[in-house]
């Protein structure tokens, strides 16, 4: 590859030689500028070597463009971006679909007992949103998919009972305490306490093994104050020839497209990333490159 990058250059250098122009630079200060590029903005790539001990380089850009949506949408049944679909918004761990919310100075996670603002206590199951169409803008509303939560007190034992048999709608707007304040208040306000759930299913009575009850989802306690956005993605893989002649050179070739951008914008060609090619390394050892780099 290093060779025929040369050979392009000299080309290219010889081209405009015969074009007349003046002061044209020696190939070894163009390749040292080349250098020296690459290493302050360029891309690095990451050499690997597979279970199989085959070696293979790997790239990744990681340029985000603004129109990204993360959460899931529910649109009334219309059906024109991946977020639409109704796997996004009810077979997908909610961890993974989109795990917080931000409102106000709090943040409120999925399977956390919260508070709302007519009173009513329930666990967010999953966020999403409902577009607001006017004449004027285009906007969305959030909104939860919550199972209610209802108190119990009796002498010196209190908890909460959650319904997970029973899922309710309930925008975030009316999102009054998260789980830390909860936490916080709930014995100045004579409160059930909040860390102590059961959950019923259909006939049954089970404990609450969503997340630890103590200390709420996982992703509240490491993120430590951070906001937690998703990045939906396909991955695509296809084999291409690595010659120029019609003589067949297979080369495996990564690429990814992001699942959360709009279907007029996703295909530009500044939206497909290239991740790896070779023409050696299987594609699943290939992968295992990748998924050490999202890891």
């Amino acid at each position: 590859m290093a060779r025929q990058a040369d050979l392009q250059l000299q080309v290219i250098l010889w081209g405009l030689s015969v074009l007349g122009v003046d002061n044209i630079p020696l190939t070894r200060t163009l390749k040292d500028l080349n250098n020296f590029l690459q290493s302050q903005y360029g891309i690095p790539s990451v050499c690997y070597q597979g279970l199989l001990r085959q070696v293979y380089y790997e790239m990744a850009n990681p340029w985000i463009h603004p129109h990204i949506c993360h959460y899931p949408e529910d649109a009334g049944g219309q059906l024109e971006q991946a977020w639409q679909a109704s796997r996004w918004l009810h077979e997908i761990d909610p961890n993974i679909a989109m795990p917080m919310i931000h409102k106000g100075w709090q943040d409120f996670y999925v399977f956390e007992l919260t508070k709302w603002t007519d009173g009513m206590m329930a666990i967010p199951e999953h966020w999403y949103t409902k577009p607001l169409v006017s004449q004027t803008s285009f906007e969305v509303e959030y909104w939860a998919l919550a199972w209610q939560a209802h108190a119990v007190m009796n002498g010196c034992m209190s908890g909460y009972i959650v319904h997970a048999y029973n899922t309710i709608k309930v925008p975030a707007s009316e999102l009054l305490l998260s789980f830390p304040h909860l936490l916080q208040t709930y014995e100045i306000n004579h409160q059930a306490d909040p860390c102590n759930i059961i959950e019923t299913r259909g006939h049954g009575v089970l404990p609450w093994r969503l997340t630890d009850s103590t200390v709420g989802d996982r992703w509240h306690a490491q993120v430590q104050g951070c906001h937690v956005l998703n990045y939906m993605m396909w991955c695509y893989c296809d084999n291409t020839s690595g010659n120029i002649s019609k003589k067949w050179n297979k080369h495996n070739s990564f690429l990814i497209t992001t699942a959360i951008l709009p279907h007029v914008i996703v295909h530009k060609e500044g939206n497909i990333h290239f991740l790896v090619t070779c023409n050696i390394a299987p594609p699943l050892e290939m992968f295992d490159g990748i998924v050490d780099q999202l890891e």
